[in-house]
């Protein structure tokens, strides 16, 4: 980190007396502590925009949203949710969120009790079930259509 003194040489604060107290008088209301913590807060964040980084906030590792950190789901994850899905209909997800808070029915099992504690409930409310592609085994049944609806016999 240095001293406060290099630190306000790097965000452009000049060597004066005059130049130095007007930087610190903007946190003349803080005591002790808090006005020396501001006081280093904002020398670091000019010191960022000086020299074209991004703040840093401990908080948000970068700024980088949690949910693009979260680990990709395994083919059983993605198994477990599916079936989980089919089990309990529409509101899987409720249900689950439930579940998951401690609600009956307990049945989410390991897989789902472990995607519970690596993603948690906020990323539930966003995730979307991946689309069922027919499989080549599916028929499709080609569509009839009525006499005399969008035909072109007249």
């Amino acid at each position: 980190m240095g001293t406060i003194g290099d630190l306000e040489l790097r965000a452009g604060i000049g060597p004066s007396s005059a130049e130095r107290t007007a930087f610190w008088q903007q946190f003349h209301h803080l005591d002790g502590q808090a006005c020396l913590d501001a006081g280093v807060s904002e020398l670091r964040r000019m010191i960022a925009a000086k020299e074209g980084l991004a703040e840093v906030t401990p908080s948000r590792c970068g700024g980088v949203p949690k949910r693009e950190r979260l680990p990709p789901l395994t083919d059983e994850q993605h198994a477990a949710l599916q079936a989980y899905a089919a089990r309990h209909g529409r509101r899987w997800k409720s249900i689950l969120n439930n579940v998951w808070m401690g609600g009956a029915p307990y049945d989410d099992g390991g897989t789902l009790r472990g995607l519970r504690n690596t993603h948690g409930p906020s990323w539930l409310q966003s995730y979307r079930l991946p689309k069922s592609k027919p499989s080549a085994e599916t028929p499709i049944a080609p569509v009839e259509r009525e006499a005399g609806w969008g035909s072109d016999d007249v």
